[in-house]
């Protein structure tokens, strides 16, 4: 039995939210991103961009409401790089390797717009003294992941698989 796409879609983000707000909280050394590397991977299946947009949004609000920054910081960031992701993700289909530094880089960028727009609006929980490395940190992180788990994830959203296979 395969399950409809909007209810896997939502189960990778609550699964995603509930590791990311309990236990990469608690670990500081490597805090990967992942409901920004879910949103990223989602620009990778067939589902319309219309919803990976709107699933961005959602998925940044919900981050939101469960963290301590300004209420849309995170879903106009995510939203942003899910745009990227969709515009961009030809360059991720070449095979494994592209589509981990593919989700590197927009990881980078998203983790580096998110400190830029908190910084405009006041945010101070997002500056610190090591506001760079963290920056590296997440995007090396959400690298790995997206090398280890992208082609997973593709096949589980769009129930082919066959969907993303990299040799």
């Amino acid at each position: 039995m395969r399950l409809p796409k909007p209810l896997v879609i939502a189960i990778v983000l609550v699964v995603a939210v509930v590791l990311q707000t309990t236990l990469f909280a608690q670990i500081r050394i490597i805090t990967p991103d992942l409901v920004l590397l879910v949103v990223i991977m989602m620009s990778l299946t067939r589902v319309r961009p219309e919803l990976v947009l709107l699933t961005g949004f959602m998925a940044g609000l919900l981050v939101d409401l469960l963290g301590s920054s300004i209420l849309g910081l995170r879903a106009v960031v995510f939203t942003i790089v899910a745009y990227m992701g969709l515009r961009t993700r030809q360059r991720a289909e070449i095979g494994r390797l592209a589509a981990a530094i593919w989700a590197g880089v927009l990881s980078l960028i998203g983790v580096f717009l998110l400190v830029v727009i908190g910084t405009l609006f006041g945010q101070t929980s997002l500056l610190g003294p090591d506001v760079f490395r963290t920056v590296w940190v997440v995007a090396l992180a959400n690298l790995v992941l997206a090398g280890l788990f992208a082609p997973t994830f593709v096949r589980l959203v769009d129930g082919d698989p066959a969907a993303l296979r990299f040799s």
